[in-house]
């Protein structure tokens, strides 16, 4: 296939990964929510070190999996343009 076939095709793989991303989305967010409420992270006070650390983890989470679903499609993106 040709370049200009590689790009349109590497466009359509990467809308295609970005949409099933963003449709993962809400399924993780109620995850990280729900984990957040068994651990008890709004109440940082009697939380121990631990408890504290995986509560960052969590929070971290969401915007993590963002920024991977964008680094996969710019990548695959990319890929394609070589």
């Amino acid at each position: 296939m040709n370049k200009r076939g590689n790009l349109y095709m590497g466009l359509v793989f990467a809308g295609f990964f970005f949409m099933f991303g963003m449709l993962m989305l809400p399924l993780i967010k109620d995850g990280v929510t729900s984990a957040r409420d068994d651990i008890g992270c709004s109440t940082s006070g009697s939380l121990s070190d631990g408890a504290k650390a995986v509560c960052l983890g969590l929070d971290i989470g969401v915007p993590f999996f963002i920024v991977a679903i964008l680094t996969f499609t710019g990548g695959f993106i990319g890929s394609k343009m070589q």
